[in-house]
């Protein structure tokens, strides 16, 4: 506790000795040097000494302050006490979805691994939920291959060792440049480049710099290891490399000079020397025993075991293999005629034209087209992809987003959602949504290309064409602008996204919407030269956008159509086999057997015949 008496003037300030002591304005009497109480200007219902007021608007619920996040680009005066109301829905207080979702190539060895037959990916039509997300993880692979090799290898961690979570980020450089191939670039592509038979550990990307710093240290480790041994008297092993080039691999010091087949030196306690053995593989050939292993390099009968001779290990005898000798070709004859003619054809002129294109030439999948989910810190496999969601939302639109696209959505795309044929493995392409969003069968789940982005298309109302001017339908932006505000308004934020792309005209009016329903986040830009200013990062403008957020659903309803059941009835290839029993009294049952008879009784007959 300061007592006012023990405050100097100089800590006081503006503030009188007796009101800096006064918190109960209500109750104060007033006395000695005391100010007089006014109430808050703005109303906030608080009455303090006249002194204080400045100190009270720090703290004054009515008073208009600017956003936290005005920083970070919100520009909205509130009230102090609308802030807790304000912050969940400021255009500033943005989150980015950070879900994975992964996928395998579709012509990988590695993913075979794990299934037991080989399955290509089904027919699917434009506007299916699986297509439409396979191929714009396809785009994001494909700006993959566009990065400087440099870059990928530095994007590389433990969880994703060959290929780097996709999309990149939005600062990362598109196209190489002439120092890719200069030699310092080259030298320190070397610190992240890791070889395909690594085995898992902290070697990957920009951590294996940190291991070698690792070695390095290791290396001081051993060095005073070496001196600690040195100050007891005793000798510091040997390193390997400090051996003689006939000493090294373990090799005794009289074995690696001995070339003696009738050596009577055995085995020593100083570990000197070791006996001789016989060649296991009965070449004939003694040698000592630390030179087994060196010497299947060069004897004539050791033979390298297959892939499954580990299966007969137990056995005592091992069939050997029969090498089958191929067959010598045949000379040709110099006085056979040519079999293949030998007259040229005269050459066309005019170059054919090449055949038309197939429809969807440019739709082609990478990928497999159902999604595979691998833990977040779990190590992916070398060859399998991985993908985040990367959509930029306000923090009260992530909880409705995580629930509806990654856990409804994407949760239900490998054949729930989305249901197909059960024949699709043979080439049907037949599939419909399972699923819809609301009570409405019209409403569906609809992908958009432009955004990359899921999205809810309700159904389509009756609405009747309005009344011709001059011989045309009226139309929406036939409208007043202020009517028009007042209609999108209903809108959420990922049609307003879409309507946008219209025109100009609405293009423009969707921005005055920005402040109440968008989101706005600060684009950085490099600065400095390097020589005269100092690099750095500055901020360049505020972008403004809508979301990709769609009107929460609550509740999804089951087509309970029977589809499925009425497509197989017309499904090409649904080919039915009836199994029956022929008529052996028919007279085509009769003839069959009497050919088949006539048949047997001629190769009997012939002198080919051997019973």
């Amino acid at each position: 506790m300061v007592y006012p008496w023990a405050v100097s003037d100089s800590d006081l300030g503006p503030l009188h000795k007796h009101c800096y002591k006064c918190f109960r304005a209500g109750q104060c009497r007033g006395g000695g040097d005391a100010c007089q109480i006014i109430s808050c200007p703005l109303g906030c219902t608080s009455t303090f000494h006249q002194c204080k007021e400045d100190e009270h608007m720090l703290l004054c619920s009515k008073k208009w302050v600017p956003c936290l996040n005005a920083g970070y680009g919100c520009d909205a005066e509130i009230q102090r006490s609308q802030m807790t109301k304000h912050l969940p829905v400021c255009p500033a207080n943005v989150v980015a979805c950070t879900q994975e979702w992964n996928r395998w190539p579709m012509f990988c060895r590695e993913r075979y691994k794990t299934i037991p037959f080989r399955r290509k990916n089904p027919i699917a039509q434009r506007g299916d939920l699986d297509l439409e997300l396979a191929l714009r993880d396809s785009r994001m692979a494909g700006e993959f291959l566009k990065v400087p090799r440099k870059t990928k290898l530095a994007l590389r961690n433990n969880l994703t060792r060959r290929y780097p979570a996709l999309p990149l980020p939005q600062n990362t450089p598109r196209k190489s440049n002439i120092q890719d191939r200069t030699y310092r670039t080259l030298k320190d592509i070397v610190k992240f480049e890791v070889g395909e038979n690594e085995t898992v550990g902290p070697q990957y990307g920009v951590a294996k710099l940190f291991l070698k710093q690792q070695e390095i240290q290791k290396l001081r480790w051993q060095e005073d290891v070496d001196r600690a041994i040195e100050r007891t008297g005793q000798p510091v092993p040997k390193k390997y490399w400090e051996y003689e080039e006939l000493e090294k691999g373990n090799i005794h010091s009289h074995c690696a000079h001995c070339v003696l087949t009738d050596c009577d030196k055995k085995q020593e306690y100083d570990l000197t020397s070791c006996c001789l053995v016989e060649c296991p593989n009965e070449c004939g050939y003694k040698m000592h025993h630390c030179k087994a292993f060196e010497h299947r390099m060069i004897c004539e009968n050791f033979e390298e075991e297959g892939e499954f001779d580990w299966i007969l290990r137990d056995r005592i005898v091992k069939k050997k293999k029969a090498v089958k000798e191929k067959p010598l070709k045949p000379f040709p004859d110099l006085f056979e005629a040519p079999s293949v003619s030998t007259v040229s054809t005269p050459q066309r002129r005019s170059i054919p034209l090449p055949p038309p294109l197939p429809k969807d030439v440019y739709r082609v999948l990478r990928f497999d087209i159902r999604v595979e989910t691998v833990t977040r810190l779990q190590q992916k496999p070398r060859a399998m992809y991985t993908f985040i969601c990367g959509q930029d939302l306000r923090r009260d639109q992530w909880e409705d987003h995580c629930k509806n696209v990654h856990n409804d959505i994407h949760g239900g795309l490998n054949n729930w959602m989305v249901a197909r044929c059960p024949l699709a493995s043979y080439g049907c392409g037949f599939s419909f949504n399972r699923l819809y969003p609301g009570s409405n069968p019209g409403n569906k789940v609809v992908f958009s290309e432009c955004s990359d982005s899921f999205g809810v298309s309700p159904a389509s109302t009756g609405i009747k064409p309005g009344a011709a001017v001059n011989h045309l339908p009226l139309t929406l932006t036939d409208l007043p602008v202020e009517l028009v505000q007042l209609i999108i308004g209903y809108l959420d934020s990922w049609s307003l996204n879409q309507l946008a792309l219209v025109s100009r005209y609405l293009r423009e009016i969707v921005s005055t919407l920005l402040d109440a329903k968008g989101c706005v986040s600060l684009q950085w830009e490099r600065s400095g030269d390097g020589f005269r200013n100092k690099r750095g990062w500055t901020v360049a403008y505020k972008r403004w956008f809508f979301s990709n957020h769609f009107e929460p659903v609550r509740n999804w309803g089951f087509n309970m159509d029977g589809l499925i059941s009425e497509h197989l009835k017309s499904c090409p290839y649904n080919d039915r086999v009836f199994p029956r029993c022929p008529d052996k009294k028919s007279k085509q049952s009769k003839d069959l057997m009497a050919a088949l008879n006539t048949k047997i009784k001629m190769k009997r007959e012939s002198e080919w015949f051997i019973q």
